[in-house]
């Protein structure tokens, strides 16, 4: 019977995010064929999808009694000083990787973007480490091996999710996938050795602020998408395979930590 419901809720949770986030990519396609191409719109649109991730995220970590585990309450903050490396480096590497900002900046853009980068953060922590990896762990257990397998598993999916789109070419989709699930581990890590989700949250929307910070206001018609060559998926590879080191560092530190939720 547990067995069965642990199967019924991860297909619900799949298929729910799944639909989110191709239903998102179809209207998006609607409104470019109908030349609505607003930066308001898009990221309103964006903001809603990402609210509607929460939402389901929420329910789901309430029906299977995943707070605890995912952080959100009856867990006090732990380890914090863990936190200083994904934000000083995730930050250091996004401003690296920018574009050439937008100098006729908009306060009201400004306020939106702030918006949906918070949106972000509540919807992939929420859903990623706050639900899947939480429920793949009271699967597995709260030893080593089954939180590294729910750590894993879960950054994996994380990584792959992000091929929804596929507009960056084979090299730039692979890329993507590893960017996605180096940090998804580190992340994962993060929230099993921190114990609160929060901070999580908030690292992960100042990442993406910083990282989209020069598409603020530029219209989707204005947005150009170059495929991604091999040398270059190489070397985002190797700017983000610190992340991956990081959480392999926070894995075998704790190798014999056994984490109990009470």
């Amino acid at each position: 019977m547990l067995k069965s419901k642990f199967w019924n809720q991860l297909i619900l949770f799949v298929i729910v995010l799944l639909a989110t986030l191709m239903g998102k990519q179809y209207i998006i396609k609607l409104l470019m064929q109908k030349e609505i191409v607003s930066y308001e719109i898009h990221t309103l649109l964006n903001i809603g999808s990402n609210l509607l991730i929460v939402l389901v995220s929420i329910l789901l970590i309430r029906k299977n009694e995943l707070s605890e585990i995912a952080g959100i309450k009856n867990t006090k903050l732990k380890k914090k000083y863990f936190l200083i490396f994904p934000v000083v480096y995730l930050v250091l590497l996004n401003v690296l990787l920018m574009d050439e900002i937008n100098r006729e900046l908009l306060v009201l853009n400004i306020i939106l973007f702030v918006i949906y980068s918070l949106s972000i953060g509540f919807a992939e922590e929420f859903s990623i480490r706050g639900f899947l990896q939480s429920h793949l762990i009271k699967h597995f257990g709260s030893k080593k091996k089954g939180i590294i397998m729910s750590v894993l598993i879960s950054s994996l999916f994380f990584g792959l999710l992000h091929t929804i789109k596929f507009d960056k070419g084979i090299y730039g989709e692979l890329s993507q996938v590893g960017y996605a699930t180096f940090i998804g581990i580190m992340f994962g890590m993060l929230l099993v050795m921190t114990r609160r989700i929060y901070p999580l949250i908030i690292i992960h929307a100042i990442v993406d602020f910083v990282g989209d910070f020069d598409t603020i206001g530029v219209s989707m018609k204005n947005r150009t998408i170059n495929s991604v060559s091999f040398e270059d998926a190489i070397l985002i590879t190797l700017l983000v395979l610190p992340c991956l080191l990081y959480g392999i560092f926070m894995m075998k530190k704790y190798q014999f930590q056994v984490i109990e939720w009470n």
